[in-house]
């Protein structure tokens, strides 16, 4: 597993799907935002622990961008589109080793999909993370 993520997307992330997204991982994490930063803030239930943090998104309108970066697609299928569309790019980073690098994986599959993307592992070849289906609640699935 790795200690960066990063979620691309056809939909600009919403604050509420991030809250959502969360809640979904672990009722029990806190979630803060950071303003100076701006970025948001993942903490375990009794606030001690930050787990991971959550940038603020970037609008990406370079076609060509995702395969220059990475080498690939990364999963995201684009063929039926006539023309590679801007994308929003979020990067999610680790905090420390340990149940935040499984959670924030959670966390990057579950925003990927409402957000009608992909995730990005980057370990030391990115690996995209697949889809996340078997891990959304019903009423989330498309």
């Amino acid at each position: 597993m790795s200690n960066r993520f990063t979620v691309i997307t056809l939909n600009a992330p919403d604050p509420a799907q991030i809250a959502w997204a969360i809640a979904e991982v672990d009722p029990q994490f806190v979630l803060a935002v950071d303003l100076g930063s701006e970025r948001w803030e993942v903490y375990d239930e009794e606030q001690s622990h930050l787990l991971f943090t959550i940038d603020e998104p970037y609008l990406v309108q370079v076609p060509g961008e995702i395969e220059r970066l990475f080498g690939s697609n990364v999963g995201l299928d684009l063929s039926a589109l006539p023309e590679e569309p801007a994308t929003y790019w979020q990067d999610i980073n680790v905090t420390a080793p340990g149940p935040g690098e499984s959670a924030a994986a959670q966390f990057a599959e579950l925003a990927a999909h409402l957000g009608l993307g992909t995730a990005v592992d980057h370990q030391p070849v990115p690996v995209h993370l697949g889809a996340p289906d078997a891990v959304l609640r019903p009423e989330w699935r498309i």
